[in-house]
């Protein structure tokens, strides 16, 4: 059996693959060229720019601008009209799909308004506080003008809340009575909020007592304890702002803040973990407030008067006439508070009854007192302490009292506030350690990385490794079908140069290059004994056979055209020589060849 039968046949082109005759030209260059050495060793950068590529194209496709809404609760008929404004003036826009709103690029929003201003949209656009008043028909009455008033301000702070993140609209409710010159018929004023969240959104607690101070500094008179805030899922957001989560809030704050306290204190005198505290704080929140008046005991007289009662004709007016009747009276001056004696009866007259009333200046001290609120009434710290943690029993007494003083320290004791500390040292349980997955191991913390990296490297070793010995198969497949064709025979003559000096594989290249030539030898004659004996004899292998290169060329031309099978066997025999005698330069001729 010929060598050339015992090749193994080239596989077949798939089915579904018939290149069409005009393109198979093209296409056996595209192949020539894909298989051409240059192209094989540049092939990992050509794919590397390929990805680079389709990323780059990938990332220009998928880009998308940063959208903002241009104008946050429009009614249907708004936005179809401002949807078609900017469809006509070439502005990219979208419709949220989530919230409905028309939404523009951020760089093209206020572009967007203006245009969208200049052509009267959007038509039910909240109205300002002054279109009201500008309305207003003149003469009207004073409860029109603060209905009117109250509208216009209910919608600037439905407004204002809206402008707040998660809001997706508000309507604000303002309930102030009327003013009255009565005290017992006055009332406090009250204001309801009702928000609609946009979807997936919530109001944080500031977010919520923000919106509370904003209405209650708002309107006049209104306190923050009468405001409700609600959603539209009927939740009364205000309920968790109340005053008693806040004052729950402030007491979990004062112990954690004397924990705390406590912790870094203990800490590196005991150690983590082999102690722990808590503390109990008893706040007072309500608020009192006290008046005092005080009057001074001394006073100053203000006025003074007496009234007499007479029975019978008064005495006639004596006296020079005009000399004193215009004289002014001295003061009087009054000393105490003398005692009531009868007048001496005047002449002419009885006096039946009399009376004094004298009034003093008494000044007085009135203070107003408010208990600080909140009050700090009792702290409670109880600490227990690991027996690892301290000394021998001997000295455990005199570190546990050291203990106990930083302790008060730094809590603040006050023995007149009823304060309560407690040191107590007992044996902690052992804590039961769960077994750690393999993953968080401290080997694979730590070298975790640099086994990732080794792996890698050895990986990418493998890959390589692999397409090496295929390509190598390869070439060998294919060298063994040298002789064949032509370029067959190029490839073996190099190699068989390689092993006798390059002159012979010269020869075998030059007759495969020249094609099929005629019997030099025939059948039978001597010249053809000699060839065969130089053959069997091995003598083609050895560098002094056929000294002259006609002698050479006749040999090859007689193997290659005469005995194609014996020809294939020299050349086996000078590769098989080749690789015993230098197989460390085999593999780089091979892989050229």
């Amino acid at each position: 059996m010929s060598e050339a039968a015992a090749l193994p046949p080239e596989p077949a082109a798939p089915a579904g693959l018939t290149v069409p005759p005009a393109l198979a030209p093209v296409v056996d260059r595209a192949r020539a060229l894909a298989a051409s050495p240059a192209i094989a060793s540049a092939r990992p950068a050509l794919l590397l720019i390929a990805l680079l590529g389709v990323a780059a194209l990938a990332w220009a496709l998928l880009r998308q601008p940063e959208w903002r809404p241009l104008y946050p609760g429009l009614s249907e008929a708004d936005a179809a009209a401002v949807t078609t404004a900017l469809a006509a003036a070439n502005f990219d826009h979208r419709v949220n799909e989530a919230t409905g709103t028309v939404e523009v690029a951020a760089s093209d929003v206020a572009r967007a308004r203006i245009l969208l201003a200049g052509q009267g949209l959007p038509k039910s656009a909240a109205a300002g506080p002054g279109s009201d008043l500008d309305a207003m028909p003149l003469g009207a009455s004073r409860s029109v003008e603060a209905a009117r008033l109250k509208a216009a301000l209910a919608r600037e702070l439905a407004a204002s809340v809206e402008a707040i993140d998660g809001v997706k609209s508000a309507r604000v409710h303002v309930a102030a009575p009327e003013p009255s010159v009565f005290i017992r018929d006055r009332a406090a004023p009250s204001a309801s909020v009702f928000v609609t969240l946009a979807p997936g959104r919530s109001l944080s607690e500031a977010q919520v007592r923000a919106i509370i101070w904003l209405v209650a500094t708002s309107v006049p008179g209104l306190t923050s304890d009468r405001v409700s805030v609600v959603d539209q899922s009927g939740t009364l957001l205000s309920a968790g702002v109340s005053g008693d989560g806040q004052q729950l809030a402030y007491q979990q704050r004062l112990e954690g803040l004397v924990r705390d306290r406590l912790v870094k204190l203990l800490t590196p005198m005991l150690g983590p973990g082999r102690f722990t505290a808590e503390v109990a704080a008893d706040v007072d929140f309500s608020e009192n407030e006290a008046a005092s008046e005080r009057f001074q005991p001394a006073g100053t007289v203000r006025s003074q008067q007496t009234s007499r009662n007479m029975e019978g004709t008064p005495p006639p007016a004596a006296g020079i006439p005009g000399a004193l009747t215009n004289t002014v009276p001295q003061a009087a001056q009054v000393q105490g508070n003398p005692p009531a004696t009868p007048a001496p009866a005047a002449a002419g007259g009885t006096v039946t009854a009399e009376t004094a009333a004298t009034n003093y200046e008494i000044g007085k001290d009135v203070s107003v007192t408010r208990a600080a609120a909140p009050r700090l009434k009792r702290l409670s710290v109880a600490v227990l302490i690991d027996t690892a943690a301290l000394g021998n029993a001997k000295a455990r007494a005199g570190e546990i009292a050291t203990i106990q003083r930083l302790v008060r320290g730094a809590m603040g004791f006050d023995p007149a506030r009823g304060d309560l500390v407690e040191v107590q040292v007992r044996a902690f349980a052992p804590a039961d350690d769960a077994p750690k997955a393999w993953y968080q191991t401290p080997v694979v913390q730590d070298y975790g990385p640099w086994i990732a990296a080794v792996g890698a490297v050895l990986l990418l070793l493998g890959g390589g490794f692999l397409l090496w010995r295929a390509r190598r198969k390869a070439a060998q497949a294919a060298l063994s079908a040298a002789g064949l064709a032509g370029a067959a025979a190029d490839g073996a003559g190099a190699v068989v140069g390689g092993a006798v000096g390059g002159v012979l594989g010269s020869v075998l290249g030059a007759v495969g290059r020249a094609g099929p030539v005629p019997t030099v030898y025939p059948e039978g004659s001597a010249e053809k004994a000699a060839v065969d004996a130089m053959i069997d004899g091995g003598e083609l292998l050895r560098p002094a056979a056929a000294r002259d290169y006609s002698g050479k060329l006749d040999i090859a031309r007689t193997l290659v055209t005469g005995d194609r099978d014996r020809a294939m066997a020299v050349a086996r025999q000078m590769l098989l020589a080749d690789q015993s005698s230098a197989p460390a330069a085999d593999e780089p001729e091979e892989d050229a060849a």
